[in-house]
């Protein structure tokens, strides 16, 4: 955090992390995988690392996807106000705050909705500041974190609206979560599919946050499960290194501690 220029895009990040890796595991397939705008990162890592002719597994991307990206689901298409009506029944049972229950954080979540509205009328996007750039403190609570954090977290964000990815070319497992904010229409995985022909989202009950936590994070845990288990059986099969699947198997079966609660739906491009 003491290079004030660290994270200033998202190349130097993915070059960053990409040595860190090679270095630990100079050899043999990878699967890489991100939240969020961790997402992101993994997707540029992904490039880098097949760049260097490395086996790179299904990517996995977890409710997040590059903010350069448009699809054809735009506020002048009927679909566009019917999912965004579809999605307030789960932004009402899923939310935090119907978790919560209290009467302070349904205010506080309709206070931030609304500022989402001003500023889409005004034709700025999600974290765009007023007078200009990009800046997650609006978005969420920086203050519990150290000022060089804070200004490292938001190097990263505005790094995220300034990355236009090319297509890729490899294998994307997209769990997006089926509710989003008040005001914003599910488009993480139309999005990854302008880009990622090669795309697979698998929805999963919840919201951005919550499908990270139990219950909802069962069913996701289950599936990753199966599938870096899967890759990894193969690349062994292929001459590959066991060990490598070992270890990932018990990363695996760290992440599917609880048995799954929910279904997820899976949905494929023919």
């Amino acid at each position: 955090m003491s290079n004030p220029d660290f994270g200033d895009t998202l190349e130097s990040l993915a070059d960053y992390y990409t040595d860190a890796l090679t270095e630990f595991q100079p050899t043999g397939p990878i699967m890489i995988g991100g939240y969020c705008l961790g997402a992101v990162v993994a997707l540029a890592m992904a490039r880098n690392l097949r760049a260097r002719g490395r086996e790179v597994g299904p990517l996995i991307a977890i409710d997040g996807a590059p903010e350069n990206i448009r699809t054809d689901l735009t506020p002048g298409n009927v679909r566009y106000w019917l999912e965004l009506a579809r999605n307030v029944p789960g932004w009402v049972a899923h939310g935090d705050l119907a978790r919560q229950g209290s009467l302070r954080s349904l205010l506080a979540s309709l206070a931030k909705n609304a500022t989402v509205i001003c500023k889409g009328a005004m034709g700025l996007k999600r974290g765009e500041k007023w007078g200009g750039g990009y800046a997650l403190d609006g978005m969420m609570d920086l203050s519990i974190y150290p000022p060089a954090h804070r200004l490292f977290i938001n190097r990263i964000f505005a790094a995220l609206f300034d990355y236009v990815p090319e297509r890729y070319p490899g294998e994307a497992v997209v769990y997006e979560a089926k509710t989003t904010h008040l005001m914003y229409v599910p488009q993480i995985g139309r999005i990854w599919r302008q880009f990622a022909a090669r795309t697979e989202v698998v929805k999963i009950l919840g919201t951005h946050i919550g499908i990270m936590r139990a219950p909802y994070v069962d069913s996701m845990a289950r599936d990753l499960l199966a599938r870096i288990l899967g890759f990894f059986s193969s690349s062994t099969d292929k001459g590959g290194d066991p060990n490598h699947a070992v270890a990932s198997s018990a990363i695996a079966l760290a992440l599917a501690s609880a048995e799954p609660k929910i279904v997820s739906s899976t949905e494929s491009r023919s």
